[in-house]
């Protein structure tokens, strides 16, 4: 009976992308002003009221934390996969009904992590701050509905195979419902002291590697080929892509602990399997570039195209630091510093997001029969992410590199802080380029489908009459 209902689709195709794809913008909005404030409050700590508990840097980076991973990132995701998945099924979404019911849920679900996150009500845990109630929400009301119609649609396709980005939107599907749960055991059982912070870093890792990094992928996997109309590479490297991230990126985790007094096994496995993640991530960019051969002038001309490469190509950084700050020495060096920030974001703001933006600039026009409203504002927006970033992530691995020589030769750790200030200052200029680009893509993707010039569906000419001139 329930499936019955969520089947009688009153939606008009699309509906359930196009929600998604507009509120992952807001969110990204939310998101990035949030971002603000920690920003200002490494430059100045005292720049803020301090005598405001909701404007203290332990108040606020929760929520651009949760706002960036659950609202946008993920939110983005959903959007992509309600929109791709039927198209490379060659049928409708499963339920259109319930994908506009997960992404109204989604957005209740975020405004309660706001208000929870900002009065302080947090496990303390990375990427897992969420007390109980909420966990099981995001499970039940969140992820758990995205799959089951992720999983239905791929289950009642017309499409004989299936594409790459099939297999990883299903796997993920699982991947993240597996890793939410045992990230949230503790809540529920008492797990303590190395046990509970092991799994907190398994979980930790695992939303990049098992749910960020393959999802991400799977957008370019849809989008290069489809934009440049090249045939994706080889079939084969992609498969060997899902299958290595499956056996390496799941692994990790003890990397994120190689001071703390863990077993030196579980250390040494985590350096080895997380080398190894250099396997997927050639597999990956190798498939992407070649993809795009005899192409490379469209990266210009494509506003997707353009987004969707520059994110593939910070890929290629964003493995080798991932890959080699897992072992023993370097991560004896940079451990607790702002290179691994500065790596976070690579992987976050600089991989992920300017694929899923290109996915939203080519998909939501689509959705919504209507031309880009204007092509200048989203390449403004794509200088200024691009710019802003590459200045951000610069300034931070930087400071990195003066803490970490700071280690080396016992300096005071204050002296380190006043040695990396021009730094922060550097990440609030910035970031804030960062940051004010995102109202101008929010605006550009409002004015689209408020005032965009709609697309007319071509239509065949009727063969003239015979011997008609």
């Amino acid at each position: 009976m329930i499936a019955a209902y969520l089947r009688n689709n009153d939606y008009e195709e699309g509906t359930a992308a196009k929600h998604f794809f507009f509120s992952a913008i807001v969110m990204l909005n939310i998101g990035v002003l949030m971002a603000l404030g920690t920003s200002l409050r490494l430059a100045w700590p005292d720049i803020l009221p301090n005598d405001i508990a909701w404007l203290h840097f332990g108040r606020i980076r929760p929520v651009h934390v949760h706002f960036v991973i659950f609202g946008w990132i993920s939110m983005a995701f959903a959007g992509a996969m309600c929109y791709m998945t039927p198209a490379l099924c060659k049928s409708r979404l499963w339920s259109e009904r319930l994908g506009v019911w997960n992404c109204w849920a989604w957005n209740l679900g975020m405004v309660a992590i706001f208000f929870t996150l900002i009065n302080g009500l947090t496990t303390g845990r990375e990427y897992q701050d969420l007390i109980w109630p909420l966990d099981i929400y995001v499970i039940t009301f969140i992820f758990l509905p995205l799959a089951v119609n992720i999983w239905m649609t791929l289950l009642t396709r017309k499409a004989e195979g299936m594409y790459v980005t099939l297999w990883f939107f299903g796997a993920a599907c699982l991947f993240i419902l597996l890793s939410y749960f045992i990230g949230a055991i503790p809540d529920f059982f008492p797990v303590t002291g190395l046990a509970e912070a092991y799994m907190t870093w398994w979980h930790a890792h695992n939303i990049l590697g098992l749910w960020i990094t393959p999802v991400s992928a799977a957008i370019a996997y849809y989008i290069i080929p489809k934009v440049s109309g090249n045939t994706l590479y080889s079939h084969k490297i992609g498969h060997l892509h899902f299958w290595s991230i499956v056996a390496f990126y799941s692994t990790p985790g003890a990397h994120h602990l190689m001071g703390a007094p863990i077993p030196e096994w579980l250390k040494s496995f985590a350096s080895v399997s997380g080398v190894l993640i250099m396997i997927p991530a050639l597999a990956f960019v190798v498939n992407m570039l070649m993809t795009m051969k005899d192409k490379w002038w469209m990266f210009t001309k494509s506003i997707p195209l353009q987004w969707a490469l520059t994110g593939v190509l910070f890929a290629i950084p964003l493995n080798i630091q991932g890959a080699f700050q897992q072992t023993r020495a370097l991560n004896w060096y940079i451990h607790g510093s702002h290179w691994i920030v500065a790596h976070a974001h690579l992987a976050l703001l600089g991989f992920s997001s300017f694929i899923e933006i290109g996915a939203i600039y080519y998909g939501l026009p689509k959705l919504l029969k209507r031309e880009l409203y204007s092509e200048k504002l989203a390449r403004i927006h794509f200088w200024m992410m691009s710019i802003g970033f590459l200045g951000f992530w610069a300034v931070l691995t930087a400071a990195g590199l003066v803490q970490g020589a700071a280690k080396v030769y016992e300096i005071p750790y204050i002296q380190s802080v006043v040695a990396t200030h021009p730094y922060m200052v550097g990440r609030v200029i910035f970031g804030a380029m960062i940051i004010f680009a995102q109202p101008i893509f929010l605006y550009n993707m409002y004015m689209t489908a408020k005032y965009g010039k709609k697309i007319v569906p071509a239509t065949p000419q009727r063969p003239l009459p015979a011997g008609a001139a």
